[in-house]
This record gives C-alpha cells, structure tokens and sequence, in this order.
C-alpha cells in the first residue's frame, strides 16, 4: 500500500497549513493493521480537518458529492450553507462562493474524496468506490454524525448505513471489515483510536449493525471521556 496517496494541490495546501496550525499527535491502538474504516465524530467539520491535516498516512474520505463537484459545490453554499446556515445575502453569498467553491472541489479531488450519494441509488457507487479502495490496501475515514453542525464533543446519534461496506466487501473478498473508532481531542491535541473490531461469521448482518453501531458511538464518547473533553 502507497501510505500517501494525495495530489499535489492538497499536499501542498497540508503543508502550508502545518506550518501555521497547532500539531496534534497520533496514538493509534496497536491492533490496528490497514486497511480498516475509521469511524469518527464530526464535530462541525473540525474532526475532519484535524484528520485531513495531522493523520500520518493518506486515507479516503466519505464527502458528500456536491462538495466535488465544482458547479454543485457553488449551489450548496449559495443555496444552503451561506445564505440559511449562516444568514448572508444571497448576492454576498454567491460573490464568495464563486472562488471558493473552486478551492473546495480541487482541494477534495486532490485529497481523494469518496463521493457519498445520499437519498440516491447512486449511493452503490460510494460503496464500489470503498471497496475498491481496501482492496488495494487504503483506509477509509466515515463521520456519520447525523447533526454534523454540532460543535459538541460527545458523539450522539449516528448514522449505519456506512456499516453496508461489510457486504460488499464481504461479497468480494470473503473477509470482514475492520471498523475502528477515531477520536480527535482539541483539548490534548491528540487523534486517537481504539482497537478495531468486525463483523462475526454467520451474524445476522442487522444485528451485526446494530451492535457495532452501538459499539462506535459508545467508544467514540469513551475516547472522549479518556482525553477528559466529557465527564
């Protein structure tokens, strides 16, 4: 496996915004062989830019597809992101979404972004993608907070759906998927994992949802709780 695999304009970008942005460290359980899924709270975009920033090894990241797309990317903040999250004209907001939504997209790309296809039978391809991905020894990092605006550090409801990539994968390969919870702790500057764990052979695939599901959002405020981020 390629431990970076990035373009040159995020490599770049990383290593600019190193040279500015505070370092956190890296503790990584030692069970944890690539290629896993890293499962993580969003936290209103600082997690993943923590991640993107310090991790020491390239990894594909879930992003929702319009942020990949140059022209989508424009429409979500002028119709959305700008103008109902954070109150801006709608003339304002296109005026600053036009220049940036070039940076967004092409910073992405370069960063080897999964598109995620949400409510859309497209969203076969985000698996296919994934899959691919672990077949040919690259992880994947997932945050499937449902309230990703949230600034909070314990982890809440979740999103499974990501835990499909079992099947497919399963399907091509025989083997289960390792899913591991990554927590990022601003206080300690720390990224930090527990140990992976996978589905079981022959569990019913809903109740293995269920249970890692569970399991990922209990470990993640475990973490949380071990960095002293929650009481």
């Amino acid at each position: 496996m390629t431990s970076n695999f990035y373009g040159k304009f995020f490599l770049i970008s990383q290593w600019i915004v190193r040279k500015i942005y505070p370092a956190y460290r890296i503790q990584i359980n030692e069970k944890v062989k690539d290629p896993v899924v890293y499962i993580s709270h969003h936290q209103n975009l600082f997690s993943p830019f923590i991640i993107y920033l310090w991790f020491p090894k390239s990894l594909r990241t879930w992003i929702l597809h319009v942020f990949l797309d140059r022209k989508k990317c424009f429409q979500q903040y002028v119709d959305y992101t700008f103008t109902k999250r954070f109150g801006m004209n709608p003339t304002i907001a296109k005026i600053c979404a036009y220049p940036i939504s070039f940076v967004i997209a092409n910073l992405l790309k370069s960063g080897k972004g999964i598109p995620v296809y949400r409510g859309s039978k497209k969203i076969i391809k985000t698996f296919q993608l994934t899959v691919e991905a672990l077949k040919k020894g690259e992880s994947i990092v997932i945050y499937p907070t449902i309230d990703y605006t949230s600034t909070s550090n314990e982890t809440k409801d979740m999103h499974e759906g990501y835990l499909f990539i079992e099947k497919y994968y399963f399907k091509e390969t025989g083997q289960h998927v390792q899913f591991v919870p990554l927590y990022v702790s601003k206080k300690n500057r720390l990224i930090i994992s527990d140990e992976p764990i996978a589905f079981q052979d022959n569990e019913d695939f809903s109740s293995g949802q269920k249970r890692i599901g569970e399991h990922m959002k209990n470990k993640l405020y475990e973490l949380a709780k071990k960095c002293g981020d929650v009481e």
